[in-house]
């Protein structure tokens, strides 16, 4: 899968509960006191928002193999929880192949020197953590991103964003290595789709030199069919289907705000395969909450592979499509089989 978090925190995106109430039940620690609270209102509870427990991932992930998972590509970053080391860990414990990342996330999380580096010095390290290794780890960065854009809903992007992704487009450039970009996703209504800042992010990342074929657009299920194929065909080389099993709310941004339902996600894949985009489409499920963890009575890392599958088949998907869309897709993104 290519859009996977193991080890997280985002409590960037920490709301603070309105009432001495809520904000008594959402301090406590994830359980089943505050679960239907964590998946109303997931941004409220501090615990659902961090995830270090190298153990758990691995437990978690063991359901994710036996299905026949091969690899996954993690979107940790600095300031967002970024453990190289907790990484190593489950890949020598589970099997499976995982890729690191570089880059930076949104800009509430972005490590205090991002904001006083230049694009140029931020492209070194990038260059530094794709070619020769993260830190003192040993271990090479083999993805960029995902490079995190938010704001408000009209705004593409805030401005240590749009420098971080012209640092990525250059990277990327002088490296081949495959990026993705999380977009900016808010909306004005409950009822509306995001405000469409796609193409402002293609346009930089051409004028950066990137190679859009080797570019996936993430969150794609907030999006219709329309703009997926408008991309596509404009150059964009994947569309990213990876809120599979996320149905949770966040409605402390307004009523009814959270991520796309899985029913949404199957109907723009369907419509991708029916139109000819077999070889653009990648799915998997992000697994950006602890509410996801098979733990916390989510479908897990395996969702995809026990439930989507099948469901995708039933649509009327193929055997070819279905192998194209989860290893044939990530092996000539990545260069690995997923």
């Amino acid at each position: 899968m290519s859009h996977v978090h193991l080890t997280l925190d985002i409590l960037c995106w920490y709301q603070e509960p309105p009432t001495e109430e809520l904000r008594a039940l959402a301090e406590k620690p994830l359980g089943l006191e505050n679960l239907a609270l964590a998946r109303r209102n997931g941004l409220m509870v501090r615990d659902n928002l961090v995830q270090g427990d190298v153990a758990l991932a691995i437990r978690e992930l063991a359901a994710f193999k036996r299905a026949g998972g091969g690899g996954i590509v993690d979107m940790e970053l600095p300031g967002i929880g970024r453990d190289v080391g907790a990484l190593q860990a489950i890949s020598r414990e589970t099997g499976l192949h995982v890729i690191a990342s570089s880059g930076w996330y949104t800009q509430a999380s972005h490590p205090p020197d991002v904001a006083e580096k230049s694009v140029e010095e931020l492209r070194d390290e990038l260059l530094r953590e794709l070619t020769d290794e993260i830190g003192d780890s040993g271990v090479r960065a083999g993805n960029i991103g995902e490079i995190g854009m938010s704001g408000p809903p009209d705004d593409p992007w805030l401005p240590d964003e749009e420098k971080a992704l012209r640092a990525a487009a250059r990277a990327q450039a002088e490296t081949g290595a495959s990026l993705t970009v999380h977009p900016n996703v808010g909306t004005h209504g409950s009822r509306e789709a995001p405000v469409d800042h796609l193409d402002a992010y293609l346009d930089l990342l051409e004028r950066e030199g990137a190679d859009l074929g080797r570019v996936y657009m993430s969150h794609m299920g907030f999006y219709p069919f329309a703009t997926a194929k408008r991309v596509l065909d404009r150059g964009l080389g994947y569309v990213s289907y990876d809120h599979f099993g996320h149905e949770e709310y966040y409605e402390i941004m307004g009523p009814g705000r959270g991520f796309p339902r899985d029913k949404e996600e199957i109907d723009r894949v369907v419509e991708l395969l029916e139109a000819g985009y077999v070889d653009r489409v990648l799915v998997g499920c992000e697994i950006g909450w602890k509410t996801c963890y098979v733990t916390y009575g989510g479908w897990g890392y395996a969702h995809v592979l026990e439930h989507v599958l099948p469901w995708l088949r039933d649509c009327g998907a193929g055997e070819e499509q279905l192998r194209q869309i989860t290893v044939g897709n990530p092996a000539r993104l990545h260069g690995v089989v997923s």
